[in-house]
């Protein structure tokens, strides 16, 4: 591993680091070798998905090998998450129901598309009828 000059600034706060010797190999499905796990960035070269205080729990930290997009929504901080991969349909409406089990997606949002039979988000450049509202009133005539 490199040495680190400065501290780095971490993609997601409060995470485990871990420095992996022998890097996983996809095709073959083995894991890498790991040699220590610790809380300094530092002396990682990566990040995990245990949460350093709680290790029981994870946050979502995953390879995504495909294209996709992370848009903010105009709530702000919230996101929409486009990933360019066709899912058949029931495959789909299981990945979103274990999203509401994790508590990554609201379920008012699945149950509302499960409805009308597809998930649906404003474009980048729609606002909600209220925000649009408030700006057309901040307007001067």
């Amino acid at each position: 591993m490199s040495e680190v000059s400065e501290t780095p600034i971490p993609p997601i706060e409060g995470q485990l680091y871990c420095n992996v010797k022998n890097w996983h190999d996809s095709a073959s499905g083995e894991s890498g070798l790991n040699e220590t796990i610790t809380t300094d960035i530092t002396k990682g070269n990566v990040i995990t998905s245990m949460i350093a205080d709680k290790v029981t729990h994870h946050k979502l930290i995953i390879d995504l090998d495909l294209p996709a997009k992370l848009v903010p929504s105009t709530t702000e901080g919230h996101f929409h998450l486009y990933v360019d991969h066709e899912i058949e349909k029931d495959a789909y409406f299981n990945l979103l129901n274990a999203l509401v089990r994790a508590g990554l997606v609201e379920p008012g949002y699945v149950s509302a598309s499960e409805s009308r039979g597809y998930t649906a988000v404003r474009l980048p450049w729609v606002k909600k009828e209220a925000e649009a509202e408030k700006e057309s009133e901040a307007q001067p005539l």
